[in-house]
């Protein structure tokens, strides 16, 4: 990295600093090459790649949030110390024995499986036949079908005029396909904003969207859109990355 390049990135960082939010996805976009960098090292660990650029997107994030130009360190060297806990993270999320079967890897599975079996049988496979293949337990096979109809869905729940509910599975990869949708740089300000609320990110409250609206001085009718149109992508970008 050339020294330009490195200045712009200072200036980026306390632009940010001074409160100029649109200068944070600027600078994870700069430094995106170097996340790259260090995901790609782990490459064959049988965790989706999308969960461990998330973690690296979230590292970056947390080194710019805790970075002291007066310790002397470069702002990328800094960012690049934080890197190396992806480490730790593929250790744990692929260490079966700590977590009994991480929920990306399985759903993955799921997928896989139910797709091979569709094609075979030529229609949808029984929860006997999932269960009989993946050799898991029929109430296993049952609970991952009815996560995946629910998962990260948001359902018209006609109180008050009918706002956009919150009715998505909480897993660690579910979180991390958020943060990884919240980080990326075509995100806008506004999307970022709304899911702070939605999902309590960001040290906010988790809201109604009544009250989302207030915040951001929005109709309701104009947060209900916007939150069926994030979830929408949200749940399409974590569809790409486990099937």
């Amino acid at each position: 990295m050339n020294l330009p390049q490195k200045q712009k990135e200072l200036e980026l960082w306390y632009d940010w600093k001074k409160g100029n939010a649109d200068a944070l996805p600027q600078l994870i976009r700069s430094f995106d090459p170097l996340i790259q960098m260090h995901v790609n090292k782990y490459s064959s660990a049988p965790i989706p790649r999308a969960a461990i650029e998330a973690q690296g997107r979230s590292l970056a994030v947390k080194a710019l949030q805790e970075y002291d130009p007066n310790r002397g360190a470069a702002l990328n060297t800094h960012i690049v110390n934080h890197l190396k806990h992806l480490q730790r993270y593929v250790i744990d999320y692929q260490n079966i024995g700590k977590i009994p079967e991480h929920r990306g890897i399985a759903i993955s599975k799921f997928n896989n499986v139910k797709k091979n079996l569709e094609e075979n049988l030529e229609r949808e496979p029984t929860i006997v036949e999932l269960s009989e293949e993946l050799n898991w337990a029929p109430k296993e096979v049952e609970r991952m079908l009815s996560e995946q109809r629910t998962d990260i869905t948001l359902r018209q729940t006609g109180e008050e005029g009918g706002w956009w509910d919150r009715d998505f599975t909480e897993t660690d990869f579910t979180k991390e396909i958020i943060d990884f949708y919240y980080h990326q740089p075509t995100t806008s300000m506004e999307d970022r904003k709304i899911i702070e609320y939605y999902f309590g990110m960001a040290g906010e409250p988790k809201l109604a969207v009544k009250d989302i609206a207030l915040r951001m001085n929005k109709p309701e009718s104009y947060i209900r859109r916007a939150a069926k149109r994030i979830a929408e992508e949200i749940e399409q970008a974590r569809r790409q990355h486990v099937v």
